[in-house]
């Protein structure tokens, strides 16, 4: 009965997290458009501080009763968060949507590896297999022709690295503490390094709100909000790699986004992106058991 409920869980996390993937495909235009209008760290500063500011409102019984551990645990997955914003949003600006798609996207590739390293968790055939297919149809989906790679995709890569080491900090310190918790934790953290940053770098300029309202309100609460919690609570049920994997999604999403928004043609190639991704995803998260499994 008990294994019953936990495959159930595992279920629904992973379509939550699918769910997720579809809204991080949609965030990656909306936030290559936005700055045009705001400054990098700025926008990042007004993501994550309205995002701390509407958990802390909503949570704030439960925040006032955060231990030590919570504020640790928290500030660790933060500083990794920040890191994967930081890098993440240098490469927006200055690369190709292209490239830094598929390159930040690789961190389905790094996460199995890393986790074996940090947390002793060695990944089976299938996470590797998984990883690799991932890796390819990314590839399929989103390197063009002819475009070399320069300093600002070895930014990218920096984010995917770190959006994999995100991942293996949720799933080290988010299991022992609240997810709401950890999710304002990481929240302020992160917003708290950027309001330095854009004292230091670009000056704080609040007047640019009302030029951006209705975009931050869905980077705040769609995007961030509701998407990291999702994540944080969902890795209580599966793994940093199946996190990973189930996450690349974002790209496939991506992919068809901009071919509706953005008018964009659909390649064959970018349709063999699209199959090897979802076959990844189904040789991680099924084994293929079906194809075994007798009535």
């Amino acid at each position: 009965m008990k294994n019953n409920k936990n495959e159930k869980l595992k279920m629904a996390s992973s379509v939550t997290l699918a769910i997720v993937a579809l809204v991080w495909g949609t965030t990656f235009a909306v936030l290559k458009d936005t700055l045009s209008i705001v400054q990098p760290f700025s926008l990042m500063m007004f993501r994550f501080g309205f995002s701390a500011l509407l958990l802390f409102v909503i949570y704030i019984g439960k925040i006032k009763k955060a231990k030590m551990k919570d504020i640790k645990n928290g500030s660790i997955i933060g500083i990794f968060m920040f890191l994967a914003f930081y890098f993440m949003i240098i490469s927006i600006k200055n690369t190709t949507a292209s490239k830094v798609s598929f390159i930040i996207g690789a961190y389905v590739l790094i996460v199995p590896f890393l986790a074996w390293i940090i947390n002793k968790k060695r990944p089976d055939k299938y996470a590797v297999i998984g990883a690799f297919l991932a890796t390819v149809g990314l590839g399929f989906l989103t390197i063009e022709k002819g475009v070399a790679f320069n300093i600002w995709d070895m930014v990218a890569g920096c984010c995917s690295f770190f959006f994999a080491a995100h991942m293996i900090a949720i799933e080290k310190y988010g299991r022992d503490s609240d997810p709401i918790l950890i999710t304002v934790i990481q929240f302020i953290v992160t917003a708290g390094i950027f309001i330095i940053l854009v004292g230091y770098f670009e000056g704080y300029d609040f007047s640019i709100l009302p030029k951006i309202k209705w975009t931050l309100g869905y980077l705040v609460v769609i995007s961030t909000v509701i998407s990291f919690a999702i994540q944080t609570i969902a890795q209580r049920y599966i793994s940093s790699t199946s996190t990973a994997l189930i996450l690349t999604l974002q790209s496939v999403f991506g992919a068809i986004f901009a071919v509706w928004y953005l008018n964009e043609r659909m390649t064959f190639q970018m349709g063999i992106g699209c199959m090897l991704v979802f076959v990844a995803i189904v040789t991680q998260e099924t084994k293929w058991e079906f194809l075994t499994k007798k009535n």
